[in-house]
């Protein structure tokens, strides 16, 4: 497991905060979690948790990068390690994928079904849209918003955004 701090505008720690990062495999979870960070390795497949702290804009995030390829590794996966409270859920998925996006209908039903109450807050986060640009479409992801009760839905190339624009993903 990784571990690593970030420090953008804390002048202090006013608010902790648990953030998780959910979504089947290739989705880019665990690259955004690293440009948070400001690490340049190109990510492998997660295996293992990974759960970083960050410090952002005055508050201490915990961001949990949960593991596994398909829908029912990612539901047994959080379900095995979740005894905690958790702040934000960012359900993510691959823009040029529909079936990516489908899946996280299957993970919030997965984890209602073995009584992990949906979240204090929920986003969705289409990822890949410079690839997007260049197919010249993208899959838009507010039906499925509105099924899993997400209140923001944010478009996204976690691989090549400015790390201050993706802060607000997690904020």
């Amino acid at each position: 497991m990784f571990s690593a701090n970030f420090i953008l505008g804390c002048g202090g720690v006013d608010v902790r905060q648990i953030v998780v990062l959910l979504g089947v495999g290739g989705v880019g979870k665990t690259t955004l979690a690293y440009r948070l960070m400001g690490v340049s390795l190109r990510p492998t497949v997660t295996l293992r948790p990974g759960i970083y702290r960050l410090y952002l804009s005055g508050r201490e995030v915990n961001l949990i990068d949960v593991p596994g390829q398909y829908v029912f590794e990612v539901v047994h996966n959080f379900a095995r390690m979740w005894s905690f409270y958790v702040d934000k859920a960012v359900y993510m998925y691959d823009v040029l994928q529909y079936v990516t996006l489908k899946a996280l209908t299957d993970i919030h039903s997965g984890l209602l079904d073995r009584g992990i109450k949906p979240f204090k807050k929920v986003v969705i986060v289409g990822n890949k849209m410079d690839l997007a640009k260049e197919a010249g479409f993208h899959i838009e992801a507010d039906e499925i918003a509105a099924a899993v009760g997400a209140q923001e839905v944010f478009y996204i190339s976690a691989l090549k955004d400015d790390p201050r624009e993706l802060v607000k993903i997690v904020l």
